[in-house]
């Protein structure tokens, strides 16, 4: 194809369910330089979802090749068909499954650029203990291991979102680190803090009230119950403490009992799932991550783009995410007092909330802008193509 029409890049991803990875991919899939490249998505799952109706809105093509679990001998194959329709300049798989079969496909039919992406998730090895993991590392396992390297030698790059993750990934599998490439994730940040009155009234707060909350599924690894313990230490002692929820999960019902049997109730507010974050945040004076386990928060990226004052526990990437507390107040996990601690630090001192929130979106205009991501991603496949 000519190269000012733009050249077809086949994005190939196990779902389209609602994760930060796959929240970056459809980023990167609605918004490249259509005259360099344009999209073309490929889900290995049945299911579609609201990030599938953001690619649909727009006007990027779907595709979807159903895989069972486990080997699916047939997947290369049938991916192959696909490519043979679409005709990608590049193909670029998301996590080690659509690698192995996105890279025989594109082998087996001559396609060259071969882009692979590792989620945050994706990378985390057993090579440390951890407080609570979602589910089972696919990395544990010596096939897992072995297919991790085939996997490599099928693309002619690797991406990751923190080199440290990377490096980890690459040394436990015994994989050369010479393809490694690292770009971190992307989020729209603000020009400017948008005003803010109208959602916080939506959300019960009187003026002088100071507004915590966060956003994410009501499940376990996000900790919650500790959330919600640690917020009613901390409301006992400052009466204009408020708390949103803004996201829904199988804990909901337990947490609202939860709330009510720690006597703050009235002043915790659950949202449910909104499609309005971007509106939200603005209204928070104080952002709020206490999970057990975090691969790499979205989340987080995105209470920094709106300028938010972040308090979170301190596992896995989060340290790195905050400048290890440059940009946010960090508490050790299961600690309700400390978590209460740091939210009464910062509700008796606008002018330190400030401060935070002005350190995170510098730093998130500095390391964390969708642009970058884009430009990023469209060099690197220029790269594998051959293209200086």
């Amino acid at each position: 194809m000519d190269r000012e029409a733009g050249a077809r890049v086949l994005i190939v991803v196990d779902g389209l369910g609602l994760s930060g990875k796959t929240k970056s991919l459809v980023d990167l899939a609605c918004a490249l330089d259509r005259t360099r490249y344009q999209a073309h998505v490929c889900s290995l799952d049945r299911e579609g979802g609201e990030l599938a109706g953001r690619l649909a809105e727009a006007r990027v093509p779907v595709h979807r090749v159903p895989c069972r679990d486990g080997l699916d001998v047939t997947a290369p194959w049938r991916l192959g068909a696909l490519v043979r329709r679409v005709r990608p300049d590049v193909v670029h798989c998301y996590n080690p499954r659509p690698m192995l079969y996105g890279g025989l496909a594109a082998r087996g039919l001559g396609v060259h650029a071969t882009i692979g992406t590792l989620s945050a998730f994706a990378c985390h090895v057993p090579d440390r203990p951890y407080a609570f993991l979602p589910e089972p590392l696919r990395t544990a396992s010596r096939r897992n291991r072995a297919r991790n390297r085939l996997t490599s030698r099928l693309m002619r790059r690797l991406t990751v979102v923190s080199r440290a993750l990377g490096e980890r990934y690459c040394r436990y599998n015994g994989i050369s680190t010479d393809r490694l490439r690292v770009i971190p994730y992307g989020v729209p940040i603000a020009d400017a803090i948008s005003p803010a009155a109208d959602a916080r009234r939506e959300l019960g707060c009187a003026p002088g009230d100071v507004l915590v909350g966060s956003v994410g599924r009501l499940i376990e690894q996000k900790d919650y119950p500790l959330q919600l313990r640690g917020f009613a230490l901390a409301a006992a002692r400052d009466p204009r403490l408020r708390m949103v929820l803004v996201g829904d999960g199988p804990l909901r019902a337990g947490l609202e009992a939860l709330a009510a049997e720690l006597g703050v109730a009235a002043r915790v507010t659950f949202a449910g799932r909104r499609t309005d974050v971007a509106c939200i945040l603005p209204a928070l004076d104080v952002f709020v991550m206490v999970s057990k386990f975090e691969p790499y928060g979205v989340a987080l990226l995105e209470a920094k783009a709106a300028g938010r004052p972040i308090v979170a526990t301190a596992v896995d990437e989060i340290p790195e995410i905050l400048s290890f507390g440059e940009c946010g107040i960090l508490v050790p996990p299961g600690d309700p007092g400390a978590l209460a601690g740091a939210l009464l630090s910062l509700s008796g001192d606008a002018a330190r909330r400030d401060e935070l929130g002005r350190l995170a979106l510098a730093e998130a205009r500095e390391r964390h802008a969708l642009p970058a991501m884009l430009a990023a991603y469209q060099d690197l496949y220029d790269e594998a193509r051959g293209i200086r």
